[in-house]
């Protein structure tokens, strides 16, 4: 009976083993690179990642660990998983951007240059692996690319968040921007200040020379302040013919000089295909950040400003830094 036991046992883990030579069969043919990793973060083996323009070839890893080829930080997150699919039997999963640059074990060809510096991200699928010639538990880990989903994902972001005629940010984005720069002013005792810009007489020239004008002016002004800014200045589409900046560390002086400044530039504009006669304008109100204010009261402040340099005959800056 004994005998008969382990050749049953036997004949099952020669059935485990023929399951595992037919996966690893499998995986040697598969686009995407897979890893078979130990308890102790040892690259075991390295198959597959036959699409070479998604994945470098990795054989250099075998025989080293995770710390020896990956960023501590992300050697341990990856450690953390192997052990976590071998203690419960469950896939783990995991994405996570890297660069060529970063895998210190990979050719030196393949690291350096542009394309070593180019962020990839990978979805990672942790599962253990058994039975396996190896005297430690091991698991596979396929790392498959997602870098187009994730681009992808980025464009749609930024289509959501950038308005499609000036591409400046859009009402929604500025706000969100402007509510975390109003915090950090707060928290850092940090000067802020908004200007709120109105373009002069929009409605006359979408009358005299055509919407299409229009928007020929809008993008050459927007187009223009943006160039002017700082890095660190930031600029949204309120709505129609009104935009809004954000100065981040800027008082009322430095918020008086970019005010004349976006001014002076607007003059200066001319849309090569509009008539000679036209001419542009703004107007803009100025608002420096109050001790205890929040954002809502900050920009009405700023609005407040505007209509005043409207009333005061356009063309000007009025507010805080009169």
């Amino acid at each position: 009976m004994e005998n008969e036991n382990a050749q049953i046992s036997r004949a099952e883990y020669e059935a485990l083993r023929a399951e595992r030579d037919q996966l690893l069969a499998l995986l040697r043919a598969l686009p995407d690179i897979s890893f078979v990793i130990d308890t102790d973060g040892l690259y075991v083996r390295v198959i597959g990642g036959a699409n070479e323009t998604m994945y470098i070839d990795g054989k250099t890893l075998e025989g080293h660990t995770l710390h020896e080829a990956l960023p501590a930080e992300i050697a341990d997150r990856c450690l953390n998983l192997v052990h976590e699919a071998i203690r419960t039997g469950d896939l783990q999963t995991v994405e996570y951007p890297l660069r060529v640059s970063e895998v210190a074990l990979l050719p030196d060809a393949s690291r350096q240059g542009s394309k070593g510096e180019v962020e990839q991200w990978f979805e990672g699928r942790v599962i253990p692996l058994s039975p396996f010639d190896h005297p430690k538990p091991v698991a596979l880990w396929v790392a498959v690319n997602i870098t187009p989903r994730k681009q992808l994902e980025q464009y749609w972001r930024e289509a959501a968040h950038t308005d499609s005629l000036t591409g400046v940010a859009t009402r929604l984005r500025l706000f969100d921007r402007a509510r975390r720069e109003v915090e950090r002013a707060h928290r850092h005792g940090r000067p802020l200040c908004v200007l709120m810009i109105d373009f002069d007489h929009f409605k006359r020239i979408n009358d005299h020379y055509g919407h299409a004008t229009g928007d020929d002016a809008l993008r050459a002004v927007t187009r223009a302040c943006g160039e002017m800014l700082r890095d660190n200045d930031f600029m949204g589409r309120t709505g129609g013919e009104e935009f809004a900046v954000i100065l981040p560390e800027t008082d009322l002086e430095g918020a008086r000089h970019t005010a004349n400044r976006l001014l002076e530039t607007v003059r200066t504009i001319q849309l090569p295909n509009a008539a000679p006669d036209l001419h542009l304008t703004i107007s803009i109100g100025c608002a420096r950040l109050q001790a205890g204010e929040g954002l809502d009261r900050l920009m009405r402040r700023a609005d407040e400003h505007l209509y005043a340099a409207k009333a005061a005959g356009r063309d000007r800056c009025c507010g805080d830094c009169d």
